[in-house]
Parts: structure tokens; C-alpha cells; sequence
């Protein structure tokens, strides 16, 4: 009984810990026609800053560098979730649930889900010292609202 509730333990470690990454990540983009992934996330964010928050053409310049260093580790994050979610399904495929090959690709994959987590979560509180306080309030709000309702404007 102790060895199934440590894997139920786990896979609901792993399900949150996916939900909450994919919330966040997803509160980052708003949906536009842009033909690329990367277009479209930095687009989208871009756009929900200037329609929400009044960004000043100051504050502009000094978040556009925050937002392209982002739009990278993330995109760079992700590959490393996708790769370690087949290394999981390969295991799994191959090898017994409570082996150690599952449990490696297991706890990889949550480490990967956890690192967009933390990134996306210190982006926004980074942007946040380039706000006003009424701005930044808006924008914690807004994070706020996006990982408990899934809601992105």
C-alpha cells in the first residue's frame, strides 16, 4: 500500500506540477495571428502589456530585453520538457512502473516542469521593478487570475 500511494503521490506531483506549469506559460501568451510560436507568445504578452498596463515607451525599452531573454529560456525549457516527457513515455513503455528508469525520467521531467515554473514566475517578478505600483499590481493580479482560472486577459 505505501509503495502505490508513493506512485500515486507522484504522478500527482507530476499532474500539478504540469497543470500549474501550462497555466502560467499560457497566461504569458494571448492568442494573434502570428505566424511563428515565438512571434505569437512575445506578440501576444507584448500586446496584454500595452492594453492593460498603459507601458510607457521608457518602460518599453527597458522590458523588451526581459521579455526576448524569456521568450528563449522558456522555449529552451519546454524542448527539455518534450524531450523528457518521451524519455518518461519510452520508459514507461519499456520498463516496469516502479523502476528505476521510470523514476529517473520521472523526477527529470518534473524538474524541467518545475525550472518554467520558477522562470516564468521570477520574468514576471522582475518586469515588476520596471513598473509603477499600480502597474505591477495589475500585473500580479493578472498572474494571479491566469494560474487559478486559466484566464489570460
Amino acid at each position: 500500500m505505501t509503495r502505490l500511494r508513493s506512485i500515486l503521490w507522484s504522478l500527482g506531483t507530476v499532474c500539478l506540477a504540469a497543470a500549474v506549469s501550462y497555466l502560467v506559460a499560457r497566461g504569458t501568451v494571448k492568442r494573434s495571428e502570428a505566424p511563428s510560436a515565438h512571434e505569437h507568445s512575445e506578440q501576444g504578452f507584448h500586446a496584454w502589456l500595452h492594453e492593460n498596463l498603459a507601458i510607457t515607451a521608457e518602460q518599453e525599452a527597458i522590458l523588451h530585453p526581459h521579455e526576448v531573454a524569456f521568450e528563449k529560456d522558456r522555449n529552451q525549457i519546454r524542448a527539455e520538457i518534450e524531450s523528457s516527457g518521451r524519455k518518461l513515455a519510452a520508459a514507461i513503455r519499456a520498463f516496469d512502473a516502479d523502476s528505476a528508469e521510470v523514476t529517473a525520467a520521472r523526477e527529470e521531467l518534473t524538474k524541467w516542469q518545475g525550472e518554467l515554473q520558477e522562470a516564468t514566475l521570477n520574468h514576471f517578478f522582475a518586469m515588476k521593478e520596471h513598473l509603477t505600483e499600480e502597474q505591477g499590481a495589475k500585473l500580479l493580479g493578472w498572474t494571479h487570475d491566469s494560474i487559478v482560472h486559466g484566464h489570460h486577459d
